[in-house]
């Protein structure tokens, strides 16, 4: 319910400031005297509506951060007290002095200075409050098929737990009753016992690894000296965990004529190593290219497995990448550096046809979009996800 409610009350905010400010700039510039009295008395009615509005608004939020401090949600948390104090302190008060003012034919010198008090306290809080609706359109891209949706959350344990890379754990769950999902999409995951919260919060969203047919449910996820990090680290086999989801749409395209070029920074291989196992176990005729870029071998997650996979299915190709010390041939695609138009045209050739899937860190994600741009790749092509890694 906060998930609908958050959005909706937002909305509801901006479009009333909106309304207040539209409504008192038109009526002072092409009304009447009485018009104006209309307007300036009938705006402090609407803060029955804008009160509350903005009352949802930061407590759904405040709910919905789990805790976390940091990157957007941060942001949109620490915007919201200068909205209220704007709010309780500039507009309510001014509008109601206005509206006395109004409702006696005062229009001097104090009322025009208040109005323009007002008209900027207005147009602030609706810039901060359309910056924080485009921060949680962006938070919620990544789910946005589903994101009105009734979230489902599923109790599962920890079955398996292995480091699958240098500083990277890979995580077998028990594979709850009815949860289903395609390749590439991801859950929110909390653990019911994490009494300990940081400024990151208490839940990770993360990309599922695993096959949909899989027995079990695999996820990977960078170590870092977080709590929620050290507590998954240290959680013995049989750890209650909860997932929510599954939410996402980067999933590979029904179109088997349009190649699929994978772009892989770190921990966003999870979502391609799901599509490229679902994609060899079903024999889909896509044309598969993924390329994957790390430090060195040892940070690449899956890495081993994916060679096998190369030569179980002629559809794919891997093309590993390394930007520190020497590339070195191991008998498949083996670059050196990071990946450019240069690479990707190497080993695709013609770069308009096929679509485009990047994810990793927000740096990586967003280099990579510059040189598909810069490439000439068309955006609709382009599907990008960001991990964070925190």
């Amino acid at each position: 319910m906060p998930r609908i409610i958050h959005p909706f009350a937002g909305l509801v905010a901006i479009l009333t400031i909106a309304t207040f400010w539209l409504s008192t700039a038109i009526s002072e510039l092409f009304a009447s005297e009485a018009t104006v009295i209309a307007v300036k008395t009938a705006i402090p009615w609407g803060f029955f509506l804008l009160v509350p509005a903005l009352a949802a608004t930061g407590g759904s939020g405040f709910f919905l951060s789990k805790g976390q401090r940091k990157g957007l949600v941060g942001t949109k948390l620490k915007r919201m007290p200068f909205i209220a104090a704007n709010g309780l302190l500039v507009l309510i008060p001014a509008a109601l002095f206005l509206a006395s003012k109004a409702k006696a034919g005062e229009f001097d010198a104090t009322f025009y200075t208040v109005q323009a008090l007002e008209l900027i306290a207005g147009a602030i809080n609706i810039a901060l409050l359309g910056l924080s609706m485009r921060d949680g359109m962006a938070l919620t891209q990544w789910r946005r098929k589903s994101f009105l949706r009734p979230a489902a959350t599923f109790d599962a344990q920890i079955s398996g737990k292995k480091e699958i890379a240098s500083g990277t754990l890979g995580l077998r769950l028990s594979k709850p009753e009815g949860f289903k999902f395609v390749p590439g999409q991801a859950v929110y995951v909390s653990f019911p016992g994490l009494k300990e919260v940081d400024a990151n919060g208490q839940i990770r969203t993360l990309s599922i690894a695993s096959d949909p047919d899989d027995s079990e449910l695999e996820i990977a996820t960078r170590l870092t000296d977080t709590s929620f990090k050290r507590y998954l680290a240290a959680a013995a086999i049989g750890s209650a965990i909860q997932v929510e989801g599954p939410y996402g749409d980067l999933v590979l395209h029904d179109d088997a004529n349009r190649p699929a070029v994978f772009l892989a920074g770190g921990i966003g291989i999870t979502p391609f190593r799901s599509m490229v196992v679902d994609a060899t176990s079903r024999g889909l005729q896509h044309r598969l290219f993924l390329f994957y870029s790390n430090r060195k071998p040892e940070d690449a997650a899956y890495l081993a497995e994916l060679r096998e996979l190369e030569k179980e299915n002629q559809q794919f190709t891997l093309i590993a990448t390394f930007t520190e010390g020497e590339a070195v041939q191991q008998g498949n695609a083996v670059e050196h550096g990071y990946i450019t138009t240069e690479m990707l045209a190497k080993h695709v050739g013609d770069l308009a046809g096929p679509i485009f899937y990047v994810a990793g860190p927000p740096a990586m994600v967003s280099a990579m979009e510059g040189v598909l741009k810069s490439s000439g790749v068309d955006q609709r092509n382009v599907h990008a996800e960001k991990f964070a890694g925190y």
